[in-house]
């Protein structure tokens, strides 16, 4: 009687091949995205302090902004000063506070005797960020300010009418101007390259503040 084998055979399986990388393609990777790196970081810090520098300008833009609206709902005179309130300064850099002159003496006090009230503060600027403005000086002594009478004109510390004025910001390489015209009107402009408050720009065309 014969009796039949029956040979199982496992059918053989593909090796497969270990995923990863090799040390040469890892090298290369690292190659190319260091080139990359360095192409890219110029351009992002250029746009980091383009940033700030926007940024500057505009703070300062809407606190005027808020300024003036305030000083024409109380008719009375707002300023603008750099520094804090309790460490006033004359560089912009450190930053600014706004409040309403309430007892008319140019001079924020928080005794409540005086009517005076803190309508906002900016921190210091960024490092790099510088902002320049004309000595106007009030009858305190101090200098460097921003004032809004109360019918949203800009003035001087004596309560006269502003021409056109402005204050700059810069980082070195490039400007930004808040324009404040004698009606109290505001914007920020960009003046020419290399020449800030420029007269050939009419935009920027005016006396510095």
């Amino acid at each position: 009687m014969l009796v039949k084998a029956i040979v199982l055979v496992r059918p053989r399986c593909p090796r497969r091949r270990l995923g990863g990388f090799t040390l040469i393609e890892l090298m290369v990777t690292f190659v190319v995205v260091a080139v990359m790196l360095t192409l890219a970081a110029p351009s992002f810090v250029t746009f980091q302090k383009n940033s700030q520098l926007r940024g500057a300008a505009n703070a300062m833009l809407s606190a005027v902004t808020a300024g003036r609206a305030e000083a024409m709902k109380r008719q009375l005179n707002v300023y603008l000063r750099p520094g804090s309130p309790t460490a006033p300064s004359d560089d912009w850099a450190q930053g600014w506070y706004l409040y309403v002159d309430g007892n008319w003496d140019h001079v924020y006090s928080s005794d409540a005797a005086s009517q005076d009230v803190l309508l906002s503060t900016q921190d210091a600027l960024p490092p790099g960020v510088v902002a320049q403005s004309k000595d106007y000086v009030a009858s305190d002594g101090t200098s460097h300010f921003i004032a809004i009478s109360g019918a949203g004109f800009a003035i001087d510390g004596g309560g006269a009418l502003l021409a056109s004025q402005s204050i700059s910001f810069t980082n070195g390489t490039d400007t930004r101007l808040l324009v404040i015209d004698g009606s109290g009107r505001l914007r920020v402009c960009v003046p020419p390259p290399g020449t800030p408050n420029s007269p050939a720009d009419p935009s920027c065309g005016v006396n510095q503040l």
